[in-house]
């Protein structure tokens, strides 16, 4: 195998790798090897995740959100939406349309304080517990990292208190902030 090594005086171009090509020659073809393919995938890469954070993404109902975006939730999950008063809070129920069944529990003052789900498969936690997430990520983690096996999760902080149990097409779980519970609602209360 025999290569050759070419200069080119390339004008530079923004995105556009002037590196050196490789010529090499083997049983008598001749291969151009050069970086072009990396520039260009680098650009389109760039470009994509900077459209990526222009678009504009739905404001979903979560755990500490507001009551305005309930029907985006309700659009979300390709679902209905039904709307019950109780004396101090408002139950926002949502059935998708695989069958999964998210009540959102809002306050007089319009704030998500508590979240439950029933189906056969378990939400997007990432939306119903929104800024919570994280927090509910980490303790889940160590929770899982303590035991053996599977079973039901619990989680009990200060700021947040997850229940997740159940099995395959059979999962409920709630969420709530003990903090924002309105006077006269209780932790049973969310089902």
């Amino acid at each position: 195998m025999q290569i050759l090594a070419m200069k080119r005086n390339l004008s530079q171009s923004p995105g556009f790798s002037t590196t050196n090509p490789v010529c090499t020659k083997e049983s008598g073809r001749s291969h151009m090897k050069s970086n072009f393919r990396i520039s260009v995938s680098r650009i389109s890469w760039m470009g994509i995740a900077l459209l990526m954070l222009a678009l504009p993404l739905p404001a979903l109902a979560a755990l500490g959100g507001d009551v305005a975006s309930v029907h985006e939730d309700q659009a979300h999950m390709k679902g209905s939406l039904n709307t019950t008063e109780a004396t101090n809070y408002t139950l926002h129920e949502i059935k998708g349309a695989a069958g999964t069944v998210v009540r959102e529990y809002v306050s007089p003052a319009g704030e998500v304080f508590g979240v439950s789900w029933q189906g056969p498969s378990i939400p997007n936690m990432q939306q119903i517990l929104g800024s919570y997430f994280q927090a509910f990520s980490t303790a889940a983690q160590a929770q899982r990292a303590a035991r053996r096996g599977r079973g039901p999760l619990n989680i009990q902080q200060p700021g947040l208190v997850v229940e997740s149990g159940g099995h395959m097409r059979a999962y409920s779980g709630r969420a709530y902030d003990p903090g924002k519970l309105p006077q006269g609602v209780s932790a049973n209360d969310i089902r």
